[in-house]
């Protein structure tokens, strides 16, 4: 990793204070910090490169600070952004554990701090205690669960609900705001950037969404049947 280490990235359209979306169980993060203080803890420099797309690599990182952003590269070379991960989060498992060619960047939108864990070591975290096991299980499934409720709003929701529902996901009381381009929220919903700029229009005439300098703040959530989408998901 010394290679991928020196390496930084400015992230399309960088700014700071992007919320997270996912977080790993308390009980998970509890667990790694308490119980295995072996585990190399990383400092990040804003723009810094976690890992990159098409490396091999079995590293496995745990976000306890900051902001990351998740992008993929398109055939044309051009890099967007596809998720955001803050404290807590668990990212780079995939390619850990398959071996195969990461299929992402990750680079911090801010100064940060991961755990990163070789793959064999995690395995055996995961041999050696059941509730530290059934929490990584836990965490993938929320990913999954999450992913498949994204694709359902893609096909089924209106720009509207998926930029509300978006929001509530990825603000919580402690962070109520979120500074992301319009392009950004586009890639992170599946819609192009003018639709974003409009559903944007008529959400902030709605009273939905406030903006302040590129701040977005959910005021009132979607209403229940516009969340009907992502209710089946989680009932699932």
């Amino acid at each position: 990793m010394a290679q991928t280490d020196a390496q930084s990235r400015r992230l399309p359209d960088d700014r700071p204070e992007v919320s997270e979306t996912l977080r790993v169980p308390a009980v998970m993060m509890t667990y790694l910090l308490e119980t295995t203080p072996a585990l190399m803890r990383r400092k990040v420099a804003k723009g810094q490169v976690l890992y990159s797309q098409g490396e091999l690599s079995n590293q496995v990182f745990v976000v306890l600070s900051g902001r990351i952003g998740i992008t993929m590269l398109r055939a044309d070379g051009q890099e967007f952004l596809i998720d955001i991960v803050g404290a807590g989060a668990l990212c780079g498992e995939g390619a850990a554990f398959d071996g195969l060619p990461r299929f992402s960047n990750a680079t911090a939108m801010e100064a940060a701090e991961v755990l990163v864990i070789p793959a064999p070591d995690f395995c055996t975290l995961i041999a050696s205690d059941a509730k530290f096991a059934t929490s990584v299980v836990h965490t993938i499934a929320l990913k999954q669960r999450t992913l498949a409720c994204r694709l359902a709003q893609v096909t089924q929701s209106s720009p509207e609900v998926r930029i509300t529902e978006l929001l509530s996901q990825i603000t919580s009381p402690e962070s109520p705001t979120i500074v992301l381009t319009h392009q950004q929220i586009a890639n992170l919903i599946g819609a192009s950037r003018i639709t974003v700029t409009r559903a944007m229009q008529r959400l902030r005439r709605a009273g939905q969404v406030q903006c302040r300098r590129g701040h977005y703040r959910l005021v009132r959530a979607p209403p229940a049947a516009a969340r009907g989408v992502s209710d089946a998901v989680a009932g699932a």
